[in-house]
C-alpha cells in the first residue's frame, strides 16, 4: 500500500504496541478472565500466562539484539520459523500446568483452543504469514463477547483497530490480516464448542 501519513502511522504504531499478544494476553486475563475465576484459579491462570509471555518477550529480544530477529514483532516469515517452536512449547508447558493442576476452569480450555490455532499458524507460515495481531485480537474479542456480551461491539472494533493497524505498518498484506481474524474467530468457535461438552472443572 501506499506509505500513510506520519500521524497515521503514529498512531497504528500505538495500536500495534497494545494490540501486542504478549501484552494483550496477559492484560486480558487480569482484567476480564480473572475476576471470573476463584482467587486461586486467578492466579494459577495469570500464572501460566506469565509463564509464557515472560520468557518469549526475552527470547524475541534477544534475537533482535542479535540481528536474528529484525524487529520484536519477528514480521519475517523465514524468521517465524525458529519463534513458532519457542512459542508453542512455552504455551504447551503453561497449558500442561493448568491441566495437571486441575486449575483454571474453562480458562484452561481456552489456551488448549489457542495452542491449537497458534499450531495451525506455524503450520500456514510456510505459505502464508498469518498475522497474530490479528488472529489473538479476535480471540480474544469473542472471549470477551462471551464473559461480558454488552461490551461485544467495542471488542470486536479493537480487533479490527490492531488488523488495521498491522497494514498501515506495511507489516502484513490484506490476505494475512483476514486469516489471522479467520482462525482467531474459528478458534473463539472452537472454545465455545468445547464448553458445551460435558467437561471436568
Amino acid at each position: 500500500m501506499k506509505e500513510a501519513p506520519l500521524w497515521l502511522r503514529r498512531l497504528a504504531a500505538v495500536l500495534s504496541f497494545l494490540g501486542h499478544p504478549l501484552l494483550a494476553v496477559p492484560a486480558f486475563v487480569g482484567l476480564l478472565v480473572g475476576p471470573q475465576l476463584s482467587h486461586r484459579q486467578a492466579a494459577w491462570a495469570l500464572g501460566s500466562m506469565l509463564l509464557l509471555v515472560l520468557p518469549l518477550g526475552l527470547w524475541n529480544l534477544r534475537q533482535t539484539k542479535r540481528g536474528a530477529y529484525s524487529n520484536f514483532d519477528v514480521s519475517e516469515a523465514r524468521q517465524r520459523r525458529s519463534f513458532y517452536p519457542v512459542l508453542l512449547v512455552l504455551l504447551g508447558l503453561g497449558t500442561a500446568v493448568l491441566f495437571w493442576q486441575q486449575e483454571g476452569g474453562p480458562f484452561r480450555y481456552g489456551v488448549l483452543v489457542v495452542w491449537a490455532m497458534l499450531l495451525l499458524c506455524y503450520l500456514l507460515n510456510f505459505w502464508l504469514k498469518v498475522s497474530l495481531h490479528a488472529a489473538i485480537s479476535f480471540f480474544l474479542a469473542g472471549a470477551a463477547v462471551y464473559l461480558y456480551p454488552g461490551w461485544g461491539g467495542l471488542a470486536l472494533l479493537l480487533a479490527v483497530l490492531v488488523a488495521a493497524s498491522r497494514w498501515v505498518l506495511d507489516r502484513h498484506t490484506p490476505a494475512e490480516l483476514l486469516a489471522g481474524a479467520a482462525l482467531g474467530g474459528a478458534a473463539y468457535g472452537g472454545l465455545l464448542w468445547l464448553l458445551e461438552q460435558p467437561l471436568p472443572g
